[in-house]
């Protein structure tokens, strides 16, 4: 009897599981559900993989970008701050050019400086349990610049 309720509890353990990682697959292209600010995390270019650095170094700030609801963007660079806007057709999205200064920035906000011009797709994913989009990919021919929500 003790085997068949351990059997019973993995069962529906390994059934649920099934059933949150089953959810992890959303994907969306509803441009409304880019308002709010998203961090990069990660970048994908030519099947090279950078990922964020420590943000605790000074040279190392976070890279943010936040999507307002009248199409405007505003975010943050290493040692900049810039603003733009955005314009989206179903999964599309085109940013226009926005002033900046990537001189002395770090490598990672260069990253981003460089690639986000290039930027003419996007998906947002959501996890298995919450309601919110979690993830956003930004995708350009060769690659994709990736974000995790911040608010």
């Amino acid at each position: 009897m003790k085997n068949r309720t351990i059997y019973n509890a993995v069962f529906t353990c390994l059934l649920c599981a099934m059933a949150a990682t089953g959810c992890m697959t959303d994907v969306d292209t509803d441009p409304n559900n880019l308002v709010g600010r998203w961090r990069m995390v990660k970048v994908i270019d030519q099947g090279k993989a950078y990922t964020k650095p420590d943000s605790k170094n000074w040279q190392h700030k976070d890279v943010e970008i936040e999507f307002m609801e009248d199409g405007n963007i505003e975010g943050t660079l290493s040692y900049d701050t810039f603003t733009g806007d955005y314009k989206t057709v179903e999964d599309s999205i085109a940013f226009n050019y926005w002033s900046g200064n990537k001189a002395g920035d770090s490598q990672w906000g260069y990253l981003f400086y460089h690639f986000i011009r290039s930027v003419n797709r996007f998906t947002l994913r959501k996890n298995a349990i919450g309601f919110k989009y979690k993830e956003l990919k930004l995708i350009y021919g060769d690659g994709e610049l990736i974000f995790d929500r911040v608010k």
